[in-house]
């Protein structure tokens, strides 16, 4: 069904976008962003023009955050953001100190963009449909003629299953878990914090890295967390530790439950890295804990949420705001870094050519020094760091990706939190 949001029209937030919506400040702000590389000269005016018919299209980007008495909403603008020189901004959070009220930003360079959200508006996978549907506005408003099928366009409205709370729509009070949810535990945390965070995107041949993969029977996320927990772990002996290194997965819940939703429906799992030696040995017992992610699983975890969104519906936002800051900072604490792979972006063939690559990253956490990312389109895979330490050994060994895979250092970048 087709419909409007109109301007000061508020939307409740999921209870992930409650939960970042609690939790923003500049040094947890909850970010994250994807980049498309040209093969051409960037047109600004044109990408004006195109985030105007964008955020025309999906309103629910077209936001800033208010505070009930109860819960957080995005409410809808009628100003659209605008985009600007990537070389003049630092964080998302100092954005918003300059008087800009926008979850969203569209930041440029010569040959490319970036789109950068608060998680409150919506996850990765939404975005990356974003962004495509960003890339084929600005391709239109040029002149060309392309397919769109399977891509949101402009010209339509926006339909209520977009903008769902699909959370609440799969939730099941029922569900019991299959698999024993693990306690909190102290993990490996690497030393040497910083306060300026370094971005650094890595490129690969998705071919010669899925080739890899293959030849010890895993997928390129498992082999690529592999590779990230075998340089945790002799970084771990160098610091003289024993806890155990864990990794938190992002799970997006639409590969089990169909919804056409743009908004959050991503859960996650963590990943516990094996204690063996082999490197082999390793992947087989990470593909067996990914084996674990199953819609029951998933279902499990939706309803969990749910049912603490519905038991705390009548406490004060200001109370709520305590107790989620501390359950963030609890989670937080409970993984030694974070791994998100967005997978293979599929571009509408008339624009190929004039794509280079994505990039994928997510924004710094003050108890991760270290995150990851990763997405992949044609030949191309990056994976970007983000990265809050000093010592930043681990990324130049990690980004080898062992075994013989060639990378290519392309982009860093370095802002102060």
């Amino acid at each position: 069904m087709k419909q409007e949001l109109k301007p000061k029209e508020r939307i409740k937030l999921d209870h992930l976008g409650q939960f970042y919506s609690a939790i923003n400040c500049k040094k947890n702000p909850g970010t994250f962003s994807l980049t498309a590389y040209l093969n051409e000269t960037i047109i600004p005016d044109t990408l004006q023009q195109a985030v105007n018919d964008i955020m025309q299209r999906l309103p629910f980007l077209n936001v800033c955050v208010r505070r009930g008495f109860f819960w957080y909403y995005n409410e809808v603008l009628e100003c659209k953001p605008k985009v600007i020189p990537a070389n003049t901004v630092s964080n998302l959070c100092g954005y918003f100190e300059n008087g800009n009220n926008h979850l969203i930003r569209v930041l440029y360079g010569e040959k490319y963009f970036s789109v950068e959200v608060l998680h409150s508006v919506c996850d990765g996978r939404s975005l990356s449909k974003i962004v495509i549907a960003l890339l084929v506005r600005y391709f239109e408003l040029l002149g060309d003629k392309i397919n769109k099928d399977g891509i949101i366009d402009c010209t339509e409205k926006i339909e209520s299953e977009e903008i769902e709370d699909a959370y609440l729509r799969y939730a099941n009070s029922g569900i019991k878990p299959k698999h024993k949810k693990e306690k909190d535990k102290e993990v490996y945390i690497p030393k040497h914090h910083s306060d300026t965070v370094k971005i650094i995107v890595q490129r690969f041949s998705i071919n010669e890295v899925k080739s890899k993969a293959k030849a010890y029977g895993i997928t390129i996320t498992e082999y690529i967390l592999a590779n990230i927990f075998y340089e945790f772990a002799e970084q771990r002996v160098k610091d003289n530790c024993d806890k155990p290194i864990t990794a938190n997965i992002p799970i997006d819940c639409r590969g089990f439950f169909p919804t056409k939703c743009l908004r959050n429906f991503v859960s996650h799992k963590v990943i516990t890295m094996p204690e063996v030696n082999d490197f082999a040995e390793m992947a087989k017992k990470l593909k067996d804990q990914f084996a674990e992610i199953t819609p029951d699983l998933v279902q499990y975890y939706i309803s969990e949420m749910e049912s603490h969104i519905r038991f705390g519906q009548f406490i004060p936002l200001v109370i709520k705001n305590w107790f989620i800051k501390r359950v963030g900072k609890s989670e937080g604490a409970g993984n030694s870094t974070g791994f998100s792979n967005l997978g293979l972006i599929k571009l509408p063939d008339e624009i190929k050519s004039r794509i280079d690559m994505f990039s994928f990253t997510l924004g710094a956490e003050p108890n991760m020094p270290f995150q990851f990312a990763c997405v992949a389109v044609g030949d191309v895979l990056t994976l970007t760091s983000t990265v809050s330490a000093k010592d930043t050994s681990i990324i130049e060994k990690i980004n080898t990706l062992r075994c013989g895979v060639a990378c290519k250092a392309i982009f860093t970048s370095h802002n102060k939190r």
